[in-house]
């Protein structure tokens, strides 16, 4: 229990403070009471009653804390699940001019001098500074999880279309053809413009442009918000930095010469050596355990504004890892070194003096975050490179390094695509570089240590891109065993047509059938693999590819094939098909028709497609 000079002086500063506020001048915090042995006292939610005054510390600008003051106004009990809310107001004048203020989360609230909690919520476009803490003894308890670096951060964001997980990249690389169930409304997108809201922690971006910008925002359902580089930005701390209540703290998801940080404030400082902090006082992504690189930062200025002001901030340098993201906190440690992927992206722009552009990041480890913030690397990069809406041709190109269970490899990627009214920055974060990434962090056999990713966007004004418009047999009749020849018209996007031979033999025991041929550019056909039993065959199903300038001519026949673990299974009879076939999912069996097939090599990008069925008549050969 704190004596009767403690007291007294913290009576006294409180009262010195009330008066600063009144007279429009700014102080610097006092530091909270202490109990015995260094810990800080703290008051639990039974204590504090309406009308109670207090103080709040959180950094207005700069690096400096700084305080203001609040009152109670009543405690709403189980307003989440075991925790309570302290609702409160503030008379300072900045908060009357600003209200509650993104980036203040986790700003350490006194009242007696004793830690209450962290100012967490906050009303939208709320008339008063009303805002909503979080007891610090459920920040507390969250300080008592442990480190688990061996577990992936996976946040809980992301409201695509497509499945999560194996079945994701199954439907974008594979083509199963397997449909998600129909869109429902979540909770999170139902509106609760009613009640308290988590302030969030607006991310600060910088080197972004905005379709980049909004991307990361999107995949990440976070508010962003333009920042800059600060000092040391970038940067590992190899000096320990003495952390108190109320300073500045980013989680820092890409670092280089793009940035990318949710910012927020620190609650609570403890350790031994000051090395464990509470902030936030509620999640960033809700994801628990995590393993992700955290900075001191500097905050410039707050923007006011009608529905949520937020803090103006910049990362500085890299000072420990946060560890846990739990409903109550954030748990930061600034003894760890969280590990970061390094990422090359290099632009080939369309024109003009941008000419090749090298830019060098890092980007956090995480399940759906690591491919989210790769993507928006490679689509700033596109962004800058061709603006122009007009035809546009992109090349692509991905080398992932990565680390099994095998041992190291490597993984390359190439697509090409035309766009015809300029880039769809969109499709472009999800390329099939952008889903291999995915796959390799999300799949039914084993999570892929990505060492590096190089990437590359090559762009070109124009359109190198043929469109198959007819096929027509060039003969009468079309016997098994024979070459059979094909008239393929082309047609240049917005140009002229051309028609080219394709001979194809048919095969020797398709007489008295029916065959069906199937004409397609590269880029948008498979090629059938086993079913993989480990992550290196994954790999090698997500490089098998075809390249986008060739023509895949394929003859299909009524027999039907299986692709299964043991490989590809050729000419399977109905009732063999039927004993495989798997029970109680909804993902049907990867299953094809027995085939031939050539690729064409072609001067530009083949788009579109062409079915033909042709009757095959018996070989004139005598057996």
């Amino acid at each position: 229990m704190a004596g009767p000079d403690l007291r007294g002086r913290l009576a006294l500063g409180a009262a010195i403070s009330a008066l600063a506020g009144l007279l429009g001048v700014a102080t610097f915090a006092a530091m909270p009471s202490t109990a015995v042995g260094g810990a800080t006292a703290t008051m639990p939610v039974s204590d504090v009653k309406p009308g109670m005054k207090g103080y709040a510390v959180t950094v207005f600008s700069g690096e400096k804390t700084d305080r203001f003051e609040i009152e109670v106004v009543d405690v709403v009990h189980d307003y989440l699940p075991k925790q309570d809310a302290i609702l409160f107001r503030s008379p300072d004048p900045r908060m009357v001019h600003s209200g509650i203020v993104g980036g203040m989360s986790g700003s350490p609230i006194y009242i007696d001098g004793k830690l209450v909690g962290a100012l967490a919520y906050g009303y939208r476009f709320n008339k008063d500074p009303m805002g909503g803490i979080t007891p610090i003894s459920n920040m507390l308890a969250v300080d008592k999880l442990p480190f688990r670096p061996d577990a992936m951060v996976r946040p809980k964001v992301g409201q695509g279309t497509t499945r999560a997980g194996t079945t994701g990249w199954a439907d974008a690389i594979l083509g199963l053809g397997v449909s998600p169930l129909p869109p429902r409304r979540r909770p999170q997108e139902l509106s609760d413009m009613g009640g308290l809201v988590p302030l969030g922690a607006p991310m600060s971006v910088s080197g972004f442009g905005p379709a980049a910008t909004r991307l990361l925002a999107e995949e990440l359902d976070v508010l962003p918000v333009r920042g800059g580089s600060g000092k040391g930005q970038g940067q590992v701390s190899t000096e320990p930095k003495k952390w108190a209540p109320g300073d500045s703290v980013s989680v820092v998801l890409i670092r280089g010469d793009n940035s990318a940080a949710p910012n927020g404030t620190v609650t609570w400082v403890g350790g031994k050596k000051g090395e464990r902090l509470l902030a936030f006082g509620h999640p960033m992504f809700d994801a628990g355990p995590s393993n992700l690189p955290i900075a001191d930062a500097r905050v410039h200025t707050i923007i006011s504004s009608v529905e949520r002001s937020v803090k103006l901030s910049s990362p500085l340098t890299t000072r420990g890892t946060m560890i846990q993201d739990r409903q109550a906190a954030i748990s930061l440690r600034t003894d760890l070194v969280a590990p970061m992927i390094p990422v090359t992206t290099r632009l080939f722009a369309a024109e003009g003096e941008i000419g090749e552009r090298v830019y060098s990041s890092e980007v956090a480890e995480g399940v759906s975050l690591t491919p989210s913030l790769i993507a928006g690397l490679l689509v700033d990069a596109a962004e800058e490179g061709a603006s122009d809406s007009t035809e546009v041709m992109a090349v692509i190109d991905h080398t992932i390094g990565i680390e099994t269970t095998r041992g190291p490899r490597s993984i390359t990627i190439s697509d090409e695509y035309f766009f015809e009214r300029g880039l769809d920055l969109r499709s472009l974060g999800r390329s099939r570089g952008i889903l291999v990434l995915r796959a390799l962090l999300d799949n039914q056999h084993e999570v892929a240590r990505i060492r590096s990713v190089e990437q590359s966007i090559r762009l070109t004004y124009g359109a190198e891109v043929e469109m198959i418009e007819e096929v027509r047999l060039a003969q009468g009749e079309v016997r098994a065993g024979e070459l059979v020849a094909l008239d393929v018209t082309l047609r240049a996007h917005r140009g002229e047509r051309r028609r080219e031979r394709v001979d194809l033999r048919i095969p020797d025991d398709a007489g008295d059938q029916e065959i069906q041929v199937h004409l397609v550019g590269g880029d948008y056909v498979r090629p059938y693999r086993p079913m993989p039993n480990n992550l290196d065959d994954v790999v090698d199903t997500l490089e098998a590819a075809y390249p986008a300038r060739s023509l895949v001519v394929s003859i299909y026949r009524e027999e039907e094939g299986l692709s299964t673990r043991h490989g590809l299974l050729d000419e399977v009879p109905s009732s063999i098909l039927e004993t495989l076939a798997a029970e109680g999912t909804t993902v049907g069996d990867v299953r094809f028709k027995q085939m031939a097939r050539r690729v064409l090599p072609t001067a530009k990008v083949i788009e579109g497609e062409h079915k033909l069925t042709i009757s095959v008549l018996p070989s004139k050969t005598k057996p």
